[in-house]
């Protein structure tokens, strides 16, 4: 993995914003979480159905918290593999050289944000594009604006985890950053390969689980994890 690339003026504002902590405890960490699957009209066990899937975390900024993982737990009803997609293969290097390299993998689009020491009066904003990409049992997020980084979400059966890389926990030494907010929209087909499928519909929705676990930053957070399940309606 190559280290995050940050702008001169982001590291400089950075080291400038070193300022008084806050002598008060932030809040435990909380979360909030959206999804919506198109089309809604599930599919079934024998016809899976083909799904496009929007995904949105926010993250509680009044804990200023540092992000080390997401992981995301799709339902019984929903199935989510790169098998038979184009899968990029290329290094984090050249993704993040051209992402390009990799444009039959592309499988949807997103945003992030986050800020930069996140104990000063007054935090940097840090903001980034976000691009999905299909690989192999995993999607790699590359990153690209105020730094540039690719993030690995492996797929395990139905979870998810996307791990955020070191250099982006820390930008610059001693300096932590504090995500906000993640939205995603992801989808991809081939033939009769889907990344995400729709095999049926329990009580009108699919509850997806969402979690992000946390680093100290420097010190502990209060909790290390907040959790918040994303109902997805269909029918």
């Amino acid at each position: 993995m190559r280290k995050s690339l940050l702008v001169a003026a982001t590291a400089t504002l950075a080291l400038c914003l070193t300022g008084v902590a806050n002598a008060q405890t932030p809040p435990a960490p909380s979360i909030e979480s959206s999804a919506s699957l198109s089309p809604s009209k599930a599919g079934t066990k024998s016809k899976p159905k083909s799904e496009k899937l929007k995904l949105s975390v926010k993250n509680n900024a009044e804990s200023k918290t540092t992000a080390a993982k997401i992981t995301i737990t799709f339902p019984s009803t929903l199935k989510i593999s790169t098998k038979g997609l184009d899968q990029c293969t290329a290094s984090d290097d050249d993704i993040i050289a051209d992402i390009n390299v990799c444009k039959k993998s592309i499988a949807g689009t997103g945003s992030a944000s986050a800020v930069l020491n996140p104990f000063a009066a007054s935090p940097g904003p840090l903001n980034f594009k976000v691009v999905p990409l299909v690989g192999k049992n995993e999607i790699l997020f590359a990153l690209s604006g105020s730094a540039t980084a690719v993030l690995h979400g492996k797929i395990s059966g139905k979870k998810m985890t996307i791990v955020i890389t070191p250099q982006l926990q820390q930008p610059v030494p001693g300096v932590f950053s504090a995500l906000n907010e993640l939205g995603t929209t992801i989808s991809k087909k081939k033939g009769k390969n889907s990344l995400i499928t729709s095999t049926g519909c329990k009580s009108k929705k699919h509850t997806i689980g969402v979690s992000v676990s946390y680093v100290p930053n420097p010190n502990p957070p209060t909790a290390s994890t907040a959790s918040k399940p994303a109902d997805a309606k269909c029918s």
